[in-house]
């Protein structure tokens, strides 16, 4: 056992309910109750979550003053800009916001700042040089929402701004005209968890709903699907809707951009699902915010020619080469530094530091230094005396919290559980790698960090398993919020096994003493030397379908093997 197998903490007092109202079975009544689904009218809308169960967009605050601002702006030819963030939920939501606007006849133009020169949100130059543009409205998306200084100088300008944001707020909120976001006080938008490019979307529902044109939002409805998987918020309520619907159009209708990713990047668009979103569109579209110039994905996504959407895909492919090439060599170069300056049997938090690191790509390399470590990683780019930090935490610890009490030694500070960023002076680098250790240490209890999965429910037999295949499709799309399900499954013989790829993976085939499956161990195949054939396991698993040769079957993706 490499994990600490846990159950989710429910009230399973409803399950007879939803088996009786829902005809389904035990097992998924179990799982949705997991997934926080507490109603059987909740259950039904899970289980069938169609556009008309979306929330009413003028129920968010201050979007009635936001869409008359924009109906007055397009009906007079107002010069409007669309400022936006670099990662994929800032370009979608530009892209939403756009392709609408200019559908309803508007003069519009957009701005992503450059991630290495002017980094996250709004900044003074860029708006200075917006409105020097001669623009008469600015609507952000995906920021915003603490930019006070900039909101005035646009309110100075006798100009007019629009803050649609998802992140949390402070009390205190910008100026603006209007401000959209479901988390500000006394907002009473029932569903709190939309994305940037989710906000973006109830925005231009309301608008073209407004004019009389809301048909026009299923074209768009695909990428705000992809922002809300690419920002990893929970794939529950809104957003469930959003995806499930965005990847029916996907796989149907693409966006001409998406399809042109889906052709570089090897993907069958019919079959498109939430992991082609996140690993394989998402990275690309990011490439060009961490190295590149962010307004590519725009231009792809909002592109209206074929052959032109494939050459910028194909730019953003290579781009997105060159981030892996980066990336990998200071994985390398991390790997060999902690081999030479870690002591990982005494230190809990691995922190490292290297001259010149690529900032666009740290933060990505800290969360797979983390993976392979299960420990806390802080990797810090150094550039002259100034050192820029990305922070990745394992899944039950607060690092947000431990670095808050190193956070005297920062420049620069924010974060959350998971991850943070910093700005450090160099000569304070080492005294962050004591301090952060000691703190941690501190926290900790004398604990060990033990990964920890959680586990929906049992399996009872190998002839379930067709059944249960089918109900774990009614589940998607999964993702944040709504993982796959994991299953406990007792009491298998192993009746074969065998290693492949260099010994990293691990295949079995499971007996239950009637029926047989195979079962696939991945990135665990040291388990090898620890079991025999004929011998009794318990397993945590998750149901898959495998299609070799044509040929489908059903396979269990083992995640951790007990004796």
């Amino acid at each position: 056992m490499i994990k600490r197998w846990l159950s989710y903490d429910k009230d399973y007092t409803k399950v007879k309910d939803f088996v009786k109202e829902l005809n389904i079975s035990e097992t998924l009544a179990r799982i949705l109750i997991n997934r926080n689904v507490e109603t059987i009218e909740d259950a039904k809308v899970f289980l069938n979550p169609v556009m008309d169960e979306l929330h009413n967009p003028f129920n968010m605050k201050g979007m009635e003053p936001a869409v008359c601002r924009l109906e007055k702006a397009i009906k007079n030819g107002e010069k409007i800009c669309i400022y936006g963030d670099y990662d994929v939920d800032g370009i979608t939501s530009v892209s939403i916001l756009y392709m609408i606007l200019k559908e309803l006849g508007a003069n519009v133009v957009y701005y992503i700042p450059n991630r290495l020169d002017e980094g996250y949100g709004l900044n003074t130059e860029a708006i200075e040089k917006i409105l020097n543009d001669d623009v008469d409205l600015i609507v952000t998306v995906d920021c915003g929402i603490n930019s006070i200084n900039e909101v005035e100088l646009v309110n100075k300008r006798n100009r007019d701004i629009i803050i649609t944001d998802h992140h949390q707020c402070s009390d205190i909120l910008p100026e603006a005209y209007s401000v959209l976001n479901p988390n500000q006080r006394n907002c009473n938008y029932p569903f709190k968890y939309l994305a940037g490019a989710g906000v973006a979307f109830k925005l231009v529902s309301a608008l073209a709903q407004k004019m009389g044109r809301y048909e026009i939002i299923k074209n768009i409805i695909d990428l705000a699907a992809l922002g809300t998987v690419a920002d990893v918020v929970t794939l529950l309520g809104e957003n469930r809707i959003i995806v499930k619907n965005g990847l029916d159009k996907m796989r149907s209708h693409p966006n001409i951009g998406i399809e042109a990713l889906a052709k570089v990047s090897g993907v069958d668009i019919s079959n498109i699902n939430t992991y082609h979103l996140s690993f394989i569109f998402g990275p690309r579209l990011n490439a060009a915010g961490r190295l590149s110039n962010p307004s590519l994905g725009v231009e792809l996504l909002t592109a209206e020619d074929r052959e032109n959407a494939y050459e910028i895909a194909k730019v953003l492919n290579e781009i997105n080469m060159k981030r892996q090439k980066i990336e990998n060599d200071i994985i390398e170069e991390a790997i060999n530094l902690i081999n030479r300056e870690v002591n990982l049997k005494r230190e809990k938090v691995i922190v490292l530091a290297a001259d010149n690191w690529h900032i666009g790509v740290v933060g990505i390399v800290a969360s797979k230094i983390t993976e392979k470590y299960n420990l806390p990683t802080v990797l810090i780019s150094v550039d002259g005396d100034i050192g820029r930090g990305s922070a990745r935490s394992v899944s039950n610890f607060d690092l947000y919290k431990a670095m808050s009490r190193c956070s005297f030694l920062f420049e620069k500070f924010g974060g959350h559980q998971m991850a943070a960023g910093f700005v450090i002076k160099k000569e304070n680098i080492s005294k962050l790698k004591h301090l952060i250790n000691k703190v941690v240490i501190e926290m900790l209890d004398d604990k060990e960090m033990v990964p920890e999965i959680l586990v929906d429910y049992k399996i009872d037999s190998i002839n379930t398993l067709p059944q249960l295949m089918e109900e774990i499709e009614m589940l998607k799309p999964h993702g944040e919020g709504n993982p796959v399900p994991i299953f406990i499954f007792r009491n298998l013989i192993i009746k074969d096994m065998r290693l492949f790829s260099n010994n990293k993976h691990l295949l079995l085939q499971l007996s239950d003493g009637t029926d047989t499956v195979k079962g696939i161990a991945f990135n665990i195949g040291f388990i090898f030397n620890y079991i025999a054939v004929n011998e009794k396991i318990d397993i945590i698993c998750s149901v898959e379908k495998n299609i070799w040769n044509g040929t489908e079957s059903i396979q269990l993706n083992i995640k951790d093997i007990n004796k």
